[in-house]
This record gives structure tokens, C-alpha cells and sequence, in this order.
């Protein structure tokens, strides 16, 4: 029930306030009725948010119970001798107190501490409070002794509802369109809703058209911006109207952006601006009203374009040092300047996407949309954006934004970040040559220029390693990516250490893999785009360890196209070895084929597509198409310390089990060869020791690549072992590492018999197309029609198909022909 006592001289305009025209407030009233389990609720909003419509409103709510005693006072016209009426009528009135002060001030007549002397006299009191300005109310210590409950902005303002139903209570004519453009205009402001309803009432004019929802949006904002403005006390200039350009206001930023307040200090101006209302109060920032800001924008831009652009650049620049990244490149995008937006993202991207990665991937998709040639901006975008490291539109990208960058040479004396960016564009465009030569440059500059920032040093040596890694000069990556994890920050360290890992795995150091990928699958950016790397070395450490299935569950939800754009090659390899040894060999061509689509975006180098051509020879032994996989190494793919564990295995497996030897024994005690290729090579030297010589093969082979293995924890070489050479070549293992190899699932447990074609069934098969007919096929070939005829039927029977389309699916499928393009 109400208290009721002399209400002040302002009741009159609170009477004409709850007329039927004023914005009923439903659920804002509810949830103030929930905040006021709490001794304090602040309501804090700057002028016509509906703060004082919402007291009066709550009042009304509440005076239906009578166990409740309620006073509505103004605080500006209150004094001490008040507050004691109150504290008597609450004394003589129900048991439980409520007192709701508006417009509360920490100045002269009523303020927070008299507010909570009540509080400390009357437990049973709780009070609500309107306010313009940050009081004492919400001081931590204050805290300890009452619970206090600020509603949030959000709370305060309208829903599109309640916007409706005021137009309504108007007898306006609306469009569900137009109420949802004037919703999005108005901001949900009571304050805005009543003046444009109101204006259309007393014009007669409908609300149907999204034209009509802006005009009358922007009449509201005008009236109401005018209004606010006659109550401020200092001239509303341009340098004022800056404000605007900010997310949000305090003296540091205002002076950033060079605001000049003709009547006293920067601080006096802010002062002004929160006593009269103008912005959300906070105790660290001050936010413009949103019909101000927009309002003042609109002015601005339009009056002295310079002038806000010169602002916007200082605030961004203030806003990145300040941390406050993502802010920066919200405003960026607002302003459409996306030079500034890429270099904000390559800069402080980890630290966008850790506050808001929803908006970080939306900001990411404006500066795809509008990214031209800018070579920052696209040096970002092949970072972190999935599709652009995905478009065959890429290369013709990083071509045109290498045309705007200096020559490496003019770039490592004057501009070494110019010189960094060059080095990644040059390996996205395919050019490892060129990448290597500015790389060596790259590393002078690092070494010369010791003034260099640690962020700068981090990115140039990351760039470094990862030309090494292209070029397959794996020790040189690892010492260049371990200067990157002493100097990166925790996203591009976590980076770094991903690629070492992958590196480590290719080397064949599974010991050393381990620890990286075991430490770094917590981190908290393992999930970001700058943890692909690691994820995609998880995978292949799964794979290693002998859980073929989980390296292929999670290789099928990465697909390396974000921050390991450049690691693509190993995924496929890896993914194709997990096809082998989890029962689906023939599927393993397949999807070799779908992830050389990938060179359209990123060409691989020559040391890459070494990787994919073992992968693919792998698969070919497997299908039990030795042959097919030793024609693979001709021309560029000759002979190397990378290529001969897989020509060996292909000459074991083709019948040639001596020259296999040969060969694997020389390259198993090569100096160049890693742990891994040394290992895969005597694996095979083992195998083809047991097919020439039988129970009489050596056994110091065998003890040295036990030993290999037990270094490095690397099992997986024995999977090369066919299931009917394994039962003599488990004989000459310790027992030790017999049940380790025993383990190990075969590249041949899943494999089935590939069709064998005669030579007159290759050939038409080689002529089969879609749209070829028998009768083609016979003029090609010199035959008659009848010998091509029982050729296709003899060629159905054995790929198990009945129509043509199914015999050249089955076909590629079993890797009997080859697609367009394939390596």
C-alpha cells in the first residue's frame, strides 16, 4: 500500500506520465519485482530511458499488497526532515518497506548516505533507487554490508512488444515491418517511442513503410537530442560532437581523440555531460546516449568528414594500446576502413576472438567481403579465415597483394614487418623459391635490428620456420619455431608449437610429439584458429599410438584451413594412413582425391607433395598395386632421402624383393635420413631379408630398429609389414618388442582383392567416358563393335557394377584410372 505522504510539486507531470499513452512496462516491472529480494536495486540510465515512469509504475504494481509499505519520492526535492516522515510512516505502516528515490545524487538534500543510515535503522527496508550518476551505492565496501543490484541497460529499455503496444494505445496504423524498423531505429528508448507515436497521433499519419519508420525515427532522435541539448550548460561544438566517434567515454580517450571543450577541462565537460543526462553512468566509462551518439554522428560526419576520420585513426590507435581490440575493429568496420581492420586482426586477433569469438568470426567475414588487394588485410585472412585459405580465388588474392609491397630487399633495410608479410604471400602464391630468398634476407634483419618489438621478432622467425618447413629443412624449422615459443604471446606460441609438433611427428620423434600435444591440449586456445596446428598433431599422434579410429574422427572435423592452411599436405597423409589401418583401404584414394582440391588455394612445395605422393603409394601397396605405386616416383619425385623408404616398399611389394633390399639398406644408414624414414627403411630391408633368405634372415637389422622404435616411440613403420610376412618377421623381435609390433594393425588387414584387368580390358576401359558409345569406343580402338561389347562385360563382372556411370566410379575408386590432375 502507498505511504502517501505530501508528494512533491513535480506529481503533477508524473499524473500525466501514467496516462494511457505512456509505455507500460510489463516485464522490466517483473524483473524489479525479482531484484528486490536485494536491499538495493539501481536503476542508472542517462535522461528519457523511463527511469522515473518506471518508479511510478512498480509503485502501482506493488500497492495491491497490503503487507507492504511504499514511498515514491523525488530526491531533488526531499530533505532530511523527509527522510524522518518516511522512517515514521514506514514505523506505523505494514512490516515490510519499500522506498523508491528518484533522481538520486550524491550532492545536496537526500544522498547515499542518507539512504543508508535508513537502511542501517529499518532492516526491514528495501529501496529502489533512479539515478543519472554513479553513487556511493555501489561502492565494494558499501557491498559488504548491503546486497546491491544494478539492472542493466538491457532491462531498462523497451521490447519491440512493448513498442507495438504504445503505437497501439495511440491508434496508430502499423506494419509489422515498419514497427521493426522503428524498433531497431529508436533503440528500444521509452522516450523515443512516445514522441514518435505522439507525433504520429497528432499528425494522423500511419506507420506502414520502412521509409516511414526512418522519417519518424529520425524526428524523435532530433527533438529529443535538441532537447537534451538545451539543458547542457557548454556549447555543443564539433570537438563536443566527436564524442560520438567513441564506443564509450572517459578522459583518456577523450583526449586521444583530441576533444577541445571550450569551457574548462576535458573532465569538467564529462561532468557536464552525466549531470545532464547524456550518458549510461558507469565508475570507469561513460557511454553516449544511443540518440545522442547517432544524432551527433550524423551531424558530424556530415559537417567535417575530416575532422572524424582524423579522430577515428587516433581512437583506434588509443583503443588497441589500451586493449581494447575489439572495440577497435567493430569501429573499423563501422567506418569501413578495412586497411585498419586487417591490420588490427593481424595484430590482435587472439585477443578479439578470446573476448568474442562470434563477433571476431563476423568481423573476420566484413574484411573477406571487402579486402581488396591490401596486403595486411589478406595476410590476416590467410591466418585465421577458413574460406579464404579455401578459394581458388586465393592465389590471384595473394598475387595482387604482393604488387603492392616493396622488394625484399628495400623491405629488409627500411621495413622488416613489410618484409615478413612478403615471406607468407610469396609460400600462399606458391613461389618457395622467391619465399626462401626474402626468408635468408628475413633473418638478417632479425639478427641486425635488436630494437625490434617481441611481437614483430615472433612473427618474422614463425614465418621463417614455416618457409623451412615448405622446403623440408625440418631441423632448420625447429630452431626457427623455438625462438617463436620463447618470444610469441600465448595464442601465436601455441601456434608454433603445433607446427614443432608436426615437425616432430614427420621426423619421427612420437616421444617428443607427445610431450608438446599432452601439455597443450588444455590450453584454452587450443580451440582458436591458432590451435590447429595442435589439433591436427592430436590426430597424428593418435594414429601413431595405434587408434586409427580417433585420428580419424577428429581429422573429419579439421580440415586444416585456418591457421594450419599450410599444414594441409601432412592432414591428408595422415587421414589417408587412418583410411588404411581402420578397415576402409579402398575409400583412402577418395579422399586423396577431395584433398587435392586444396591446391587451387595452397599450392603445396615440392617437399609437401613428396608427403602426398608416399601417402598415395601407401595406399596403391595396400590395394595390392605395387606397381602402379613405384611408377609414381618418375621424373621430379626421383630418388631421395624422403622418397626411398616408399620406392623400396613399392619394389618389395611389386615382386622386386632384392632390389628392395638393396635399396633399403643403403637408406637406412643414410646420414640425411630422419628417425622415421631410417625406420621405414629398415622395416623393409627386414621383410625383403625374410623373403630372400627365409629363417636364415639377419638379426642385427632387426635390433637396431627395435632400438630406433624404443627411442622414439615409433611403432607405426611396422604396420608395412604384409599379414604373410609378419609370422617371421615377429621371430626375429625380442619379446618386448614382438608384442608392440603384434599390436599393430596391418596397412593390408583391410585391403581386398583389387580386380585384375587384361590388357585388352585396360584399354577400353581407358576409353570409357559418360558420353562415349560402343561404336566409339570400336573406331578407337580398330576393333569391332562385338569385341568391345564383351570387353564391358567382362569389365561390369569384375568391378561388380552394371552400367557404365558404376564402372567408372568403381574404376577410380580402386585407383584403375586416374583422375584429372592427380600427382
Amino acid at each position: 500500500m502507498l505511504i502517501d505522504l505530501d508528494t512533491p510539486p513535480a506529481a503533477a507531470r508524473a499524473a500525466r506520465r501514467s496516462s494511457r499513452f505512456w509505455t507500460p512496462r510489463t516485464l522490466t516491472v517483473a524483473k524489479l519485482r525479482e531484484a528486490l529480494e536485494s536491499d538495493v536495486v539501481l536503476l542508472r540510465g542517462p535522461a528519457g530511458v523511463g527511469k522515473s515512469a518506471l518508479l511510478r509504475q512498480f509503485a502501482a504494481a506493488l500497492d495491491d499488497d497490503p503487507e507492504t509499505g511504499i514511498q515514491l519520492l523525488d530526491s531533488a526535492h526531499a530533505d532530511a526532515e523527509t527522510l524522518d516522515r518516511v522512517a515514521a510512516a514506514f514505523g506505523e505502516g505494514p512490516p515490510q518497506h519499500v522506498l523508491l528515490v528518484d533522481n538520486l545524487t550524491d550532492g545536496p538534500a537526500v544522498d547515499s548516505a542518507a539512504i543508508l543510515d535508513l537502511l542501517r535503522a529499518d532492516p526491514a527496508l528495501r529501496v529502489v533507487v533512479a539515478t543519472r550518476h554513479v553513487t556511493r551505492l555501489e561502492s565494494p565496501l558499501i557491498a559488504l554490508e548491503f546486497d546491491v543490484h544494478v539492472l542493466t541497460p538491457a532491462d531498462l529499455l523497451m521490447t519491440r512488444e512493448e513498442l507495438a503496444l504504445v503505437l497501439d494505445l495511440n491508434g496508430i496504423e502499423t506494419t509489422d515491418v515498419a514497427v521493426d524498423v522503428l524498433m531497431r531505429r529508436t533503440h528500444g528508448w521509452p522516450a523515443l517511442a512516445q514522441l514518435a507515436s505522439s507525433r504520429l497521433r497528432l499528425e494522423g499519419l500511419p506507420l506502414r513503410t520502412r521509409d516511414e519508420a526512418d522519417a519518424i525515427a529520425d524526428h524523435a532522435a532530433r527533438a529529443l537530442t535538441a532537447d537534451m541539448e538545451a539543458h547542457l550548460s557548454v556549447p555543443i561544438t564539433d570537438e563536443v560532437r566527436l564524442l560520438a566517434v567513441a564506443p564509450y567515454i572517459n578522459v583518456e580517450l577523450a583526449d586521444a581523440i583530441g576533444i577541445d571543450s571550450t569551457a574548462g577541462n576535458t573532465s569538467d565537460l564529462l561532468g557536464e555531460l552525466q549531470d545532464a543526462g547524456f550518458v549510461w553512468p558507469s565508475t570507469t566509462r561513460l557511454v553516449l546516449a544511443e540518440p545522442v551518439r547517432a544524432q551527433w554522428l550524423r551531424e558530424i560526419t556530415a559537417g567535417a568528414p575530416e575532422l572524424v576520420e582524423h579522430a577515428r585513426l587516433r581512437l583506434l590507435d588509443h583503443l588497441v594500446a589500451a586493449g581494447e581490440p575489439l572495440r577497435a575493429a567493430q569501429l573499423a568496420a563501422d567506418a569501413a576502413q578495412w586497411p585498419t581492420l586487417g591490420s588490427i586482426l593481424r595484430s590482435a586477433g587472439p585477443e578479439i576472438w578470446a573476448r568474442d569469438s562470434v563477433a571476431f568470426a563476423t568481423l573476420v567475414e566484413t574484411l573477406r567481403a571487402h579486402v581488396g588487394f591490401d596486403p595486411v588485410s589478406v595476410d590476416a585472412l590467410l591466418s585465421v579465415d577458413p574460406d579464404t585459405a579455401a578459394s581458388a580465388e586465393t592465389p590471384a588474392l595473394v598475387v595482387g597483394a604482393l604488387g603492392r609491397l616493396p622488394e625484399a630487399k628495400a623491405a629488409a633495410q627500411h621495413n622488416v614487418e613489410a618484409l615478413i608479410v612478403r615471406v607468407n604471400l610469396l609460400r600462399a602464391a606458391g613461389r618457395f623459391a622467391l619465399a626462401t630468398e626474402s626468408a635468408t634476407l628475413l633473418v638478417d634483419a632479425l639478427r641486425r635490428r635488436p630494437a625490434l618489438s617481441d611481437d614483430v621478432v615472433a612473427e618474422g622467425w614463425y614465418q621463417v620456420g614455416m618457409t623451412h618447413l615448405a622446403m623440408g629443412k625440418l631441423r632448420d624449422a625447429t630452431l626457427a619455431l623455438g625462438q617463436v615459443e620463447r618470444l610469441a604471446p600465448p595464442a601465436r606460441r601455441l601456434r608454433a608449437r603445433g607446427v614443432l609438433a608436426v615437425v616432430a611427428l614427420l621426423e619421427g620423434d612420437v616421444r617428443a610429439a607427445g610431450v608438446l600435444c599432452d601439455a597443450d591440449r588444455e590450453d584454452a586456445w587450443a580451440g582458436s584458429p591458432w590451435g590447429e596446428g595442435t589439433r591436427l598433431a592430436d590426430a597424428w599422434l593418435s594414429l601413431e599410438r595405434g587408434d586409427a579410429a580417433a585420428a580419424r574422427e577428429r581429422l573429419d572435423t579439421m580440415t586444416a584451413t585456418g591457421g594450419a592452411r599450410e599444414l594441409w599436405p601432412f592432414a591428408a597423409s595422415v587421414q589417408a594412413i587412418a583410411f588404411l589401418l581402420s578397415g576402409a583401404a579402398p575409400d583412402a584414394l577418395g579422399m586423396l582425391r577431395s584433398w587435392m582440391g586444396r591446391t587451387r588455394s595452397t599450392p603445396p612445395s615440392h617437399f609437401q607433395s613428396i608427403q602426398l605422393l608416399t601417402a598415395r603409394a601407401k595406399v596403391l601397396i595396400a590395394l595390392r598395386q605395387a606397381r602402379k605405386a613405384l611408377a609414381l616416383f618418375e621424373g621430379p619425385f626421383g630418388l631421395s632421402a624422403a622418397t626411398a623408404p616408399a620406392i623400396a616398399l613399392s619394389q618389395l611389394y611389386a615382386g622386386r624383393a632384392h632390389e628392395a633390399y638393396v635399396m633399403s639398406v643403403k637408406w637406412g644408414i643414410h646420414q640425411d635420413s630422419s628417425p622415421r624414414a631410417a625406420l621405414e627403411s629398415m622395416v623393409v630391408s627386414m621383410v625383403s631379408d625374410v623373403r630372400l633368405n627365409g629363417t636364415g634372415a639377419h638379426r642385427s637389422t632387426a635390433q637396431r630398429a627395435e632400438a630406433l622404435s624404443a627411442r622414439h616411440d615409433l611403432w607405426s613403420p611396422w604396420s608395412a609389414v604384409a599379414p604373410e610376412d609378419r609370422g617371421l618377421v615377429l621371430r626375429l623381435l625380442s619379446p618386448a618388442a614382438r608384442d608392440r609390433v603384434s599390436d599393430r594393425v596391418s596397412f593390408f588387414a583391410s585391403s581386398v582383392s583389387v580386380p585384375h584387368l587384361t590388357k585388352r580390358e585396360q584399354v577400353v576401359l581407358a576409353q570409357l567416358t559418360p558420353t562415349s558409345t560402343i561404336a566409339d569406343i570400336a573406331r578407337a580402338l580398330v576393333v569391332s563393335p562385338n569385341t568391345v561389347k564383351t570387353q564391358l562385360q567382362s569389365l561390369y563382372r569384375k568391378l561388380e557394377v552394371s552400367d557404365r556411370a558404376s564402372a567408372i566410379r568403381a574404376a577410380h575408386a580402386w585407383g584403375l584410372i586416374e583422375a584429372d590432375g592427380e600427382l
